[in-house]
């Protein structure tokens, strides 16, 4: 939105969800609020977020990616969720630890590819 993290409404709305950073019940928003607080700039929120969602990877060898629950089979949800947290990654400083990490992730992520180079049903 080319909007300021300092502007009243943003500051309130990040406010807001921050009062949820410790709830990490849902893998999925955990996911989708470690992208967000990635682009307002707030790397100390994005690197709690990260260190919880790196400890609930399902770590495959060189492949890294995240399900909504152990027993989760949804493939495009998974696929929503890593790609989230790929952008999380890729969103702040590019370490050669994060581009490590990083290329686990797309390499599960191209295993989810079908024949056509698209993905199951995802957002």
């Amino acid at each position: 939105m080319k909007m300021s993290s300092d502007d009243r409404v943003m500051k309130q709305s990040l406010s807001c969800l921050k009062e949820f950073i410790n709830d990490f019940s849902n893998t999925y928003t955990t996911a989708l609020l470690a992208y967000v607080f990635s682009l307002a700039g707030d790397m100390e929120t994005r690197d709690h977020l990260l260190q919880h969602l790196d400890s609930v990877a399902i770590k495959d060898g060189s492949f890294i990616h995240w399900s909504q629950t152990a027993t989760e089979t949804s493939a495009s949800l998974s696929v929503e969720i890593s790609s989230y947290v790929l952008l999380a990654k890729l969103s702040a400083s590019h370490t050669n630890e994060d581009r490590g990490y990083a290329s686990g992730i797309v390499r599960w992520l191209t295993t989810q590819q079908n024949h056509y180079g698209g993905f199951s049903s995802t957002q």
